[in-house]
């Protein structure tokens, strides 16, 4: 009797265990299933993140459109006015995001710092320039980006065309923009420090005459050993972003030293070297005083 009610348990264990699911008691098994299950769990969590982030993506897009659009916000329609006011909020978010984002890459390759103002409505640039490692002046512009990417205030000197590059690519390419007007401001910067550097380095170089933008340099340099001999060199920077001329010309009072060989070498050395450099060579060479 005893083996008999043995038998009859171990069946009713199998039973009960084939009903729960369990077709055996191998551990390895039971590892399977659980893993597989928990990859299921892991499936559907993404699948609900993705959903989410797709309905959060087709709100700021419905966002945009409807200011796009542009909302009527006279005083009679309340709901005009809330709607607004909520549709504008993540769309506002989402252009911080991105150009925080798109400032902290620049910054990592040596670009553009950038600063929140008023809670993320306005955004403000620095540009830093430089000359051959030397860091010189550094500007601002602050962008308001309320409604759309407008110019709210700067410190950019008014000869560097800034509203023309505003009106080309702001709104359009703001990476652009920001990457072209570090160009004019580079580049004149870059211009007005060798203009001080002759100053300090060649006493006895003239500079007759140059202007805002530094686009424009004439210089009187006195020949030794020939007494009330000069010459005059016009340098024109034809390009503003670079800081080389792209045409020099050499007038002096004894006509016949502008045709001679070694001073047309001059004239093509100043196209590709900085003044600064030229003169102190032509200096050292016995050339000019």
């Amino acid at each position: 009797m005893e083996a008999r009610d043995h038998n009859v348990l171990s069946c009713l264990q199998r039973l009960e265990m084939g009903a729960l699911g369990f077709q055996s008691r191998d551990p390895e098994e039971v590892l399977k299933k659980d893993r597989l299950h928990q990859l299921k769990c892991r499936a559907l969590s993404l699948r609900m993140q993705r959903n989410q982030l797709k309905a959060q993506i087709q709100k700021l897009k419905e966002a945009k459109a409807a200011l796009d659009d542009g909302i009527t916000m006279d005083g009679n329609d309340v709901e005009n006015r809330v709607n607004s006011s909520q549709l504008a909020l993540p769309l506002l978010m989402s252009r911080h995001t991105q150009l925080k984002d798109m400032l902290r890459a620049h910054h990592l390759i040596g670009g553009y710092d950038v600063v929140e103002v008023d809670s993320g409505k306005r955004v403000s640039f620095s540009l830093s320039t430089a000359y051959e490692d030397t860091y010189l002046d550094t500007y601002h512009l602050e962008l308001d980006l309320t409604r759309g990417v407008r110019i709210h205030r700067h410190d950019i000197p008014p000869f560097i065309p800034l509203k023309t590059l505003a009106q080309e690519n702001l709104e359009t390419d703001l990476p652009g923009f920001l990457h072209s007007l570090w160009q004019h401001v580079n580049g004149r910067a870059s211009r007005q420090y060798q203009l001080k550097l002759i100053k300090e380095q060649m006493e006895t170089v003239s500079v007759m005459e140059t202007n805002p933008l530094c686009s424009v340099l004439v210089l009187m340099c006195k020949i030794p050993g020939e007494e009330d001999t000069a010459v005059l060199l016009s340098l024109l920077y034809g390009d503003p972003l670079k800081a080389l001329p792209t045409r020099v010309t050499l007038e002096s009072n004894n006509k016949l030293l502008p045709d001679e060989p070694q001073w047309k070498e001059v004239k093509s050395l100043f196209l590709k070297t900085p003044p600064h450099k030229v003169l102190l060579a032509l200096r050292s060479e016995g050339r000019i005083m």
